[in-house]
């Protein structure tokens, strides 16, 4: 064998270990779908992998911590937004979904899954749909003085009472859905109202906190009486046998506010057949009776909800409305002029 010839076999052999040991040279080529999820991860991790056991298709699930989740993928989705590393936004809320659509991130598919869901629900353009109504509800301790004290409150008014005087909390407005809550009482309300509500909740010592399930585990405690949170994190307490109990604030005023789910594929992403067959399963009937039945969703957006009146809200009304209405919270919230 010739010197070139050893010298060639050397580098093609270098060459095949090196490949070996990187795995270059050796694509992942099984299909897969990669989903920025809000959705509380213990109930969204088994939908996914029912799709994966389903399909075949590996599903990479992509969440973010609850003081910044919904906010903080929304701002991942935003910076990647010409290098997209997403293929499925699935939101635990429709109102940072609906900014994602309205500045380009957001592409147009019109899921056959969500032919049966309301126009309320779903985006004109078909950009996203929604699956599972979450509502905001209020927290409240069960047993002894602070129920008692807890016996009059039927809205979110009433948490300024002077019996609960430095027993209530939220979570901060700059996060999760309470930013959707302040913005919609803003558009139901009008301004003037709302401000006087948010005024009256300082001056009775409201607390803001990092997040719902924060506020439940603080009434759960004794450290609070009474507090704005979801439905789901009250139920979550309920199952680890925390005492507290839920109320849907605001029957004989504007209503609850009910916080749809939202599922979208993201506009130039690399595996958009797998997109779609993944967005079409989360917005099954089958994938929302779980999310109802698991107790994140509390009913259906396919049917009108018995027992609860919903609030009036057109949620791009209230997306418009956001920005401003989450500082203008904080600054009459913290005590800022």
């Amino acid at each position: 064998m010739s010197r070139c010839s050893s010298s060639g076999l050397a580098l093609m052999l270098w060459a095949a270990m090196a490949a070996a040991v990187c795995g270059c040279g050796r694509p992942d080529t099984a299909p897969r779908v990669v989903v920025y999820s809000s959705v509380d991860e213990p109930v969204a991790r088994p939908v996914l992998e029912a799709f994966q056991s389903k399909t075949g298709i590996r599903v990479v699930l992509v969440t973010d911590a609850e003081a910044a989740k919904t906010v903080g993928l929304a701002a991942r989705l935003e910076a990647e937004r010409n290098n997209p590393q997403a293929d499925v936004y699935w939101g635990n809320e429709p109102f940072h979904t609906i900014n994602l659509a309205r500045n380009g991130v957001l592409a147009e598919y019109a899921s056959p899954a969500a032919a049966d869901i309301p126009a309320k629900y779903k985006d004109s353009a078909g950009r996203w749909a929604s699956c599972g109504l979450r509502l905001r509800v209020i927290g409240l301790a069960a047993g002894g003085e602070a129920a008692r004290a807890c016996a009059a409150v039927k809205g979110v008014a009433d948490l300024a009472r002077p019996e609960l005087r430095g027993r209530t909390g939220m979570a901060r407005p700059s996060a999760g859905t309470t930013g959707g809550h302040v913005a919609a009482l803003y558009v139901a309300m009008g301004e003037a109202a709302a401000r006087r509500l948010l005024e009256s909740l300082r001056d009775n010592g409201i607390r803001l906190l990092g997040g719902n399930s924060q506020v439940v585990r603080y009434i759960a405690e004794g450290q609070l009486w009474a507090g704005l949170t979801d439905n789901d994190d009250v139920l979550n307490a309920r199952r680890r046998g925390w005492k507290v109990e839920m109320m849907m604030p605001d029957q004989e005023g504007p209503g609850t506010l009910a916080v749809p789910t939202t599922v979208a594929m993201v506009a130039g992403c690399r595996r958009s057949e797998n997109a779609r067959r993944l967005i079409d399963y989360l917005l099954s009937a089958e994938t929302e009776k779980r999310l109802v039945d698991a107790g994140f969703a509390h009913c259906s957006v396919r049917v009108e909800p018995r027992g609860v009146r919903l609030m009036s809200v057109d949620y791009n009304a209230v997306v418009a409305k956001l920005p401003y209405a989450v500082a203008d919270a904080l600054r009459i919230l913290e005590g800022r002029r």
